[in-house]
């Protein structure tokens, strides 16, 4: 019986040929591995893409154009017509038979792409030897270029939660000087009160590669391009079926954060059944003129009317202008009677005070009022995460408070990287103690009851 045998590793992606026929976005990936600080040529992978990888990748490529080669030198026989050269920075890994004499790749094929390395941790590795000596393996296995690479990384400090972070001095937020590297910190240190909000979720993530003060981007789809850490799950959108992002651990968000995410924004839903909700959501976002005091009063407004209806809520800073009041429900409610009942809270409170809330969107109405948000109720719509940051400046974090605490809140950015950290180490209870306990639904006599 013959089975072939192939080896498989990363390259660093230095650049890409035209494509040819009827083909898009490019022809071939040109590879290279590190040897010190020189990147050298590896060979060429033009298979195992799809028509959806070609599109994306290209889409990643040509964020990466620059001039000049980037590798140390190319074979002379080798064509550089038509290529277009790249940045080092995207690490692809390939599928291959073996090395040839000439240290290029015989019949390579692209299996995808690795976000959760460095660069110059790529280099060329050599197949290793079983050893059934535990007191010598460990020692073996660091002569390995990826066991070595990681070891490297983890001893340098650009690694969190297993994941190495490329560019780890580069500023996120200008106004504070804070870091990538930093940011990713954040996120390990409060993994065990971020991750039962984000766990399990839809997810859209707003990614800013050049940090906050650059420009930014919403993502809510998977794609091959994700590493292995974070999963897609199929979603009906329309007359499609699309996947969503979806993490399950703490090495999935901080590999979102290597990609450049600032903002994490979860579907009220979960993935196992996205079509059945499980928390309502009510942004208060107050006009400009509006004082804080009344922000506040909103909230317990809210809070007193969802207690009516026999519904307990809790509060959150949103990180930016306003709160967020929140209600965890059972599982049994469609997005239409979810969206429904939002609105008719909504409602409700614009019916008993005009003079201080609205419930549309259009800005010309919202002069002196709060906008009571209750959108974020609808199928596709997700809210900011307890202990995500916001894009904004000052490193601002969306922050689970007591209902006892709103009268001493100066204002809804109270909460940064800067001191969240700290406020969780001197609390002793949960601020939202009870909050994944809580057992209550939206009836039909509470739906009746906020009906126009």
């Amino acid at each position: 019986m013959k089975v072939k045998c192939t080896r498989r590793q990363e390259f660093v992606i230095g650049g890409f040929t035209k494509p040819q026929g009827g083909r898009r976005g490019f022809g071939a990936l040109l590879l290279g591995v590190y040897q010190g600080k020189k990147l050298v040529y590896a060979g060429r992978v033009g298979t195992g893409f799809t028509q959806r990888s070609l599109r994306d990748i290209h889409g990643e490529l040509l964020k990466r154009v620059r001039k000049t080669s980037p590798f140390d030198a190319l074979p002379k026989r080798a064509d550089e017509r038509g290529v277009t050269w790249l940045t080092p920075e995207l690490i692809a890994e390939v599928a291959f038979m073996e090395w040839t004499e000439e240290g290029l790749l015989r019949h390579p094929s692209f299996q995808g792409l690795r976000e959760d390395k460095h660069p110059h941790a790529i280099v060329r590795e050599e197949p290793g030897v079983a050893n059934t000596d535990k007191s010598k393996s460990k020692g073996s296995a660091r002569k390995r270029g990826s066991v070595s690479a990681k070891s490297q990384l983890e001893e340098s400090g650009d690694a969190v939660a297993g994941v190495a972070i490329t560019h780890p001095d580069r500023v996120v937020f200008p106004e504070t000087g804070l870091t990538k590297l930093e940011l990713a910190r954040y996120y390990e240190g409060v993994a065990e009160w971020i991750m039962p909000h984000v766990a399990g979720r839809p997810l859209t993530v707003v990614r800013c590669p050049g940090g906050a003060g650059g420009k930014c981007f919403y993502q809510k789809h998977f794609t091959d391009s994700m590493p292995a850490s974070v999963r897609g799950v199929e979603i009906k959108e329309k007359n499609e079926v699309e996947p969503y992002l979806v993490l399950d651990d703490i090495d999935g968000l901080i590999s979102l954060v290597q990609l450049g995410a600032l903002e994490f924004h979860p579907w009220p839903a979960r993935a196992d059944n996205v079509e059945r909700t499980d928390r309502l959501i009510f942004d208060l976002d107050p006009a400009d003129d509006v004082a804080w005091g009344k922000v506040v009063h909103g909230a317990r407004d809210v809070r007193n009317l969802l207690d009516a209806l026999g519904l307990q809520s809790f509060v959150r800073t949103s990180g930016g202008k306003g709160l967020h009041v929140v209600a965890p429900i059972d599982r049994r409610t469609t997005w239409e009677q979810h969206k429904e009942f939002a609105r008719g809270v909504a409602e409700t409170l614009v019916r008993a005070a005009p003079d201080r809330y609205v419930a549309t969107m259009t800005k010309a109405k919202r002069k002196g009022k709060i906008f009571v948000d209750y959108l974020r109720n609808q199928r596709g719509a997700t809210a900011i995460a307890s202990y995500a940051t916001r894009a904004r400046a000052g490193a601002p974090v969306s922050t689970p408070l007591r209902w006892s605490e709103l009268p001493t809140l100066e204002s809804s950015d109270r909460y940064t990287i800067a001191n969240v950290s700290d406020r969780l180490r001197r609390l002793q209870i949960d601020p939202w103690e009870g909050f994944f306990e809580v057992r209550q639904s939206i009836t039909a006599k509470s739906l009746s009851q906020v009906e126009g």
